[in-house]
């Protein structure tokens, strides 16, 4: 059964001077000890030194504007990915905080040809394509694939936008399990067959074949980041005449012209995305 998790219910713990982190989401919840979020934030102006476990692919994303890794500003449109047994140094003002994601055990979801980063690599999406939806006023925009992430296809990633009034058409996934991540406003999240309102910072969680939708009539905007592990997946509709089908604009989130160009695919089938 899907998980879904209020980030308001959940206290965060003072485990360096200066330094609060909240577990929002633990491996034993997700069976198989799949994925574990926590939520560091700084509470005065501080180092902080992260280290990620052996044989864990994490991956970083901020959540302000000012934390500073080896004196390189990361911004919220990035991604830092953290090999399994690596050590990094932050610096962050009173107020920074950011959200690590962690997946264990990640050699089981590596394919024959795959093999993990040796080094940190961020990923600045504020240049990636933005995707239209082809048939609701949705918009998309990719933080994790092979081409973004140095060949790793396991774990796929994209930020979800609606507009208020936006929905998705009802669909389930095989073959992945997949969360999101509420970066900005309410919606409405449709699984185990009720309606739940999904604030910032809130996670849902769902299982493989689980049928679930979102819609927005709260807020202006309503953003999450969501992520699959692994990330081949299959997406089953239940209208298969309207299957989530994404349309090129060439521009970035910016407006600017986007660094890449992406074709117009169907949701989980594109090339070189």
């Amino acid at each position: 059964m899907a998980i879904v998790i209020s980030s308001s219910d959940l206290l965060g713990i003072e485990f360096a001077e200066g330094i609060f982190e909240t577990v929002l989401l633990e491996k034993e919840k997700t069976g198989q000890d799949r994925l574990e979020i926590k939520k560091v934030e700084f509470d005065l102006q501080t180092d902080f030194n992260l280290t990620t476990e052996n044989n864990a692919l994490s991956w970083l994303m901020p959540l302000s504007d000012d934390l500073r890794y080896n004196g390189f500003k990361l911004k919220r449109q990035s991604l830092l990915i953290l090999p399994p047994k690596t050590s990094v140094n932050f610096k962050g003002n009173k107020g920074e905080k950011f959200v690590v994601f962690s997946v264990f055990k990640i050699n089981r979801f590596l394919k024959d040809d795959e093999n993990l980063p040796f080094e940190v690599k961020c990923v600045d999406w504020s240049t990636e394509p933005v995707l239209l939806s082809e048939f609701d006023s949705r918009k998309r925009i990719y933080l994790a694939s092979p081409v973004l992430w140095d060949g790793l296809s396991c774990i796929k990633g994209e930020m979800i936008y609606y507009p208020k009034g936006g929905t998705a058409p009802p669909h389930h996934h095989t073959g992945a399990e997949h969360f999101q991540y509420v970066i900005e406003g309410s919606g409405t999240a449709f699984v185990n067959g009720t309606s739940e309102i999904v604030r910032e910072g809130d996670i849902i969680y769902s299982f493989e074949d689980e049928r679930h939708w979102f819609e927005n009539h709260i807020s202006d905007n309503f953003v999450f980041a969501e992520f699959f592990v692994p990330g081949s997946y299959q997406t089953i509709w239940d209208n298969p005449e309207k299957v989530c089908t994404w349309l090129p604009t060439g521009k970035d989130i910016s407006g600017r012209p986007a660094a890449r160009s992406i074709a117009k695919h169907v949701a989980g089938q594109g090339k070189d995305v």
